[in-house]
């Protein structure tokens, strides 16, 4: 049988000019739309699939780019997606199942990554104790949809702080389409090995290599793999983490944020900036499943940021929210950066904070991501 392969998401980072305002690149995402008989199952339950059956093997992949405090999960091992339970975050938690051959599928994915990487004389990652791949994986099949949106309205930066990661995120997700056909775990190794090569050899024309970069980008030292299967469709999702950092707990108290704690890697100058979004709405799998939700979108809307104590030549950020830091002090292993978020929900009120500590040399490089939610 041949396969038809369609590509899906890709992300840039978000660029900041040398001067005191910031500008904000797109974290865009380039969708290929797959032929017109090949879909993602459309109805909620984790079994159902398309109606449709093409001859043919379709894969569609996608690519995006983000902390907090840790709220529990509760894991699960599950043979059948059938039986697994909804996997929505509810109130800081979320029921993660895994498929009963995930240890075997990780770990063949997790060295697929790594042999690349090494390709590239790149050092390896390790897998993540952070469960955000596997809860979007199982999202993703268990309502019927292929986004990195979720039916919460989440998005993947958010995920990760509300499931306790503790680093920044950059998601590649993908899927494959097999009517009937994936009814071993070899078969599910044969889709994952297709789809990290799709990723890394296949990438350019439809997502200008950014799950190639994701996979290759020498900032990462984590990911955290997510495999959600049944007899028609293989989930894939990739959530790569920069873990640099080793902060006390907890990071978030009302409204202070306490970064404190070593660092894995030599610090440069820092700078901490503030994005918000309104607060995420309920989507259904049909919403997922068009545009805008295959479509770029970004960390929010650029509010301001957070500046070291100073009395001369302070920085400021004109026409954005400026905070002075209560504690700033970072030394090339270590960071204590003590601030308060008011300012920020003051002005703009209930939605999500999402805090970002990128390295001033490269302006590119996120080096760790808290997503605060504000209820009221």
């Amino acid at each position: 049988m041949s396969r038809n392969s369609a590509g899906g998401l890709s992300t840039a980072s978000f660029v900041a000019s040398l001067m005191i305002a910031l500008v904000v690149g797109a974290l865009f995402i380039i969708f290929v739309i797959p032929p017109d008989n090949v879909t993602p199952p459309s109805s909620s339950s984790a079994t159902s699939v398309s109606t449709t059956t093409p001859a043919g093997r379709s894969t569609i992949t996608s690519v995006s780019t983000s902390n907090s405090t840790s709220p529990s999960s509760t894991s699960t091992s599950t043979s059948s997606a059938s039986t697994a339970p909804d996997p929505s975050i509810m109130n800081g938690s979320a029921t993660i199942t895994f498929p009963s051959d995930y240890a075997q599928l990780a770990n063949f994915t997790l060295n697929l990554v790594n042999q690349d990487r090494a390709s590239a004389g790149l050092a390896p990652v390790s897998l993540s104790p952070v469960q955000s791949g596997q809860q979007h994986a199982n999202s993703m099949l268990y309502f019927g949809y292929f986004s990195h949106w979720d039916t919460q309205g989440f998005k993947p930066y958010m995920r990760y702080s509300l499931l306790g990661g503790a680093g920044a995120v950059e998601e590649n997700v993908a899927f494959e389409y097999f009517p009937s056909h994936f009814r071993s775990t070899s078969d599910v190794e044969e889709a994952i090995s297709y789809l990290e090569n799709q990723m890394m050899f296949n990438d350019s024309a439809c997502c200008q290599n950014g799950h190639r970069d994701n996979i290759l980008s020498p900032n990462h030292n984590r990911v955290s793999i997510g495999i959600a299967y049944n007899e028609s469709y293989v989930y894939l999702v990739q959530d790569f983490e920069n873990y640099l950092f080793n902060f006390s707990q907890p990071v978030l108290s009302g409204s202070i944020v306490r970064l404190d704690g070593p660092s894995s890697a030599r610090l440069g100058e820092l700078w901490v900036y503030v994005f918000y979004d309104k607060s995420p709405a309920p989507l259904s799998a049909a919403q997922l499943n068009k545009p805008p939700y295959q479509q770029s979108y970004d960390q929010g809307i650029f509010i301001g940021g957070v500046v070291p104590p100073c009395s001369v030549s302070c920085i400021t950020y004109p026409g954005n929210i400026t905070v002075t830091a209560q504690s700033w002090k970072v030394s090339s292993t270590s960071a204590n950066i003590v601030f308060s978020l008011s300012d920020f929900t003051r002005a703009y009120g209930k939605g999500v904070y999402t805090a970002l500590v990128v390295e001033k040399a490269t302006k590119t490089v996120i080096l760790f991501s808290l997503s605060v939610f504000v209820y009221g």
